[in-house]
């Protein structure tokens, strides 16, 4: 747990999430980065690497995206083994390093098109973080701190209703405020800051 008021759950799978990463450090904001472990009840995943026009179109979209901030995109293979990569994202937030280090295992993912479940590429991005490789390694297939992981996170996703990502969630007026996509950061922030919670 954070105490960072808004909820951030997001999965390095998407490139939509990289984008955030950059979005919310660029805004200076503290976050709770949260990685998904499965979505809420009733939800029905749609894998754009299972549909090849939305998947073209989605990196297409995220170039046009990117290039508008500096950024420079290089899609990368898709053979990631998420669980990994989410678990050292998980060590690093226990070392207070979470958000460093998902921007950082972003930025390798889509910009340098790096194999998040590489531990030197993982051993690399925890360096960067300032956190411990080794642990950060270990942890990519300790299977407790997965457990750990879907113990804590499930039932928040159940209350946020996260069904997809990059999703942010924040309490304020004693309700839920969710928002979806990284083009509602600014939105989100907006509204956060009227209500007082950054």
């Amino acid at each position: 747990m954070s105490d960072a008021p808004i909820r951030f759950y997001f999965s390095l799978r998407s490139p939509y999430v990289w984008l955030a990463t950059e979005e919310i450090v660029r805004a200076g904001i503290s976050v709770e980065p949260i990685p998904v472990v499965g979505f809420a009840a009733g939800t029905v995943f749609s894998d754009p690497v299972a549909n090849p026009p939305r998947l073209a179109y989605v990196i297409e979209d995220v170039a046009r995206i990117a290039a508008r901030h500096d950024l420079a995109l290089m899609p990368p293979v898709d053979t990631q083994d998420w669980a990994a990569v989410h678990n050292a994202v998980e060590f690093a937030k226990q070392q207070g390093r979470g958000m460093a280090f998902t921007q950082i295992a972003a930025r390798l993912r889509w910009t340098q098109s790096l194999d998040l479940a590489d531990p030197e590429v993982i051993a690399g991005a925890a360096e960067a973080a300032g956190i411990d490789p080794d642990g950060a390694v270990a942890a990519m297939g300790d299977t407790s701190v997965r457990a750990r992981m879907i113990e804590a996170y499930t039932p928040r996703i159940e209350a946020d209703q996260v069904f997809g990502v990059p999703f942010f969630a924040f309490d304020a007026d004693g309700r839920t405020h969710r928002y979806w996509g990284q083009d509602r950061i600014a939105m989100m922030l907006e509204d956060a800051r009227a209500m007082g919670v950054v």
